[in-house]
């Protein structure tokens, strides 16, 4: 078979489950790269998986124009192909549903997980809906997305067949001083994950200035109001002189911030909590703090400490969402 006749074949596949209630998906800001590109022209989507599968329900592959591509629906072995469609639905515009893996007519491109998985393949939003979506992916909000046949919406559809509620990244405000510190920040803001860097050292901004990161410098404990906070940030400290804690630390649990966290022993962190106590800090509050930090027990290297707290709030993350 051609590979236009199973372009064709793949179009006409009849809409799984029409008429039933839409299915219901958690996604990620990046999982909806609508902001990576200029001019998205056409929008590839996972309307349902079978199996075992690489990415989520509502991970979006976006076409720019250019015929650039911004993210992935599977580990690349069908995204080039996923990519002819989208252009394809660029220049002719309607719809498209591909199926991939098990069941599906392209028998020559192969799910090594054995899953299968449904595509939804739509022209781009059009300027208005595009603008509101990444408005609204800048603001840190949580948000509702349906998915139909008539493309993207905001508001809710009767004829969605998909709704994703669309959920911010991690995002991790660093304070600290010290190799700690700058190994920690350099490995969040080296996986994509928007970093803030705040210090009394200039030293410990130096490494991270200009290199993913948002650099801050704390003339005093005080000053920590200058870092943004939300539900979807981790605060997470990495001092030795732990007389900058306090005000930092109760700044931070007084915000949103799902995850909150100190660096020491335990022995520190006990003496940390009895000076907060002391200030006056709630016990509810006290509950939210961590430490010890990290997944890792006594660590005695700043990147395996990096790693090991990374991989603590990454956990927590998938929690809180």
């Amino acid at each position: 078979m051609q590979q236009q006749d199973l372009w064709r074949t793949a179009a006409a596949m009849p809409e799984a489950g029409a008429g039933a209630p839409a299915a219901q998906a958690t996604i990620r800001a990046s999982d909806l790269p609508l902001a990576a590109l200029a001019g998205p022209a056409a929008l590839a989507l996972i309307l349902r998986t079978e199996g075992a599968s690489y990415r989520p329900v509502g991970a979006t592959m976006v076409l720019g124009r250019d015929g650039a591509v911004a993210g992935t629906l599977s580990s690349g072995c069908i995204d080039a192909d996923i990519a002819e469609h989208a252009k394809a639905v660029a220049r002719a515009g309607g719809l498209r549903r591909l199926r991939y893996g098990a069941g599906s007519p392209f028998i020559d491109l192969t799910l090594p997980c054995g899953g299968g998985l449904d595509i939804l393949v739509l022209p781009a939003p059009g300027a208005e809906v595009l603008a509101d979506l990444r408005a609204r992916l800048a603001s840190r909000e949580p948000f509702s997305l349906a998915v139909s046949d008539a493309g993207l919406s905001i508001a809710p559809d009767a004829g969605a067949e998909l709704v994703l509620r669309v959920l911010p990244d991690p995002r991790f405000a660093v304070f600290g001083k010290g190799p700690e510190a700058v190994a920690f920040a350099r490995m969040v803001a080296g996986a994509g994950y928007e970093t803030v860097l705040a210090s009394p050292d200039s030293e410990t901004l130096a490494p991270l200035a200009g290199r993913g990161a948002t650099v801050v410098h704390l003339p005093q404990p005080s000053a920590v109001e200058q870092v943004a906070l939300d539900a979807f940030t981790a605060g997470v400290l990495f001092f030795h002189d732990h007389d900058w804690e306090p005000a930092i630390v109760r700044h931070l649990l007084a915000s949103r911030a799902f995850y909150v966290g100190a660096q020491g022993s335990r022995r520190t962190a006990e003496n940390r909590l009895a000076r907060l106590r002391a200030a006056g800090v709630a016990e509810a509050d006290l509950a939210r703090l961590r430490g010890p930090i990290g997944v890792i027990p006594s660590t005695r290297d700043a990147r395996t400490l990096a790693a090991s707290v990374l991989a603590e709030v990454l956990a927590e993350a998938v929690v809180a969402g």
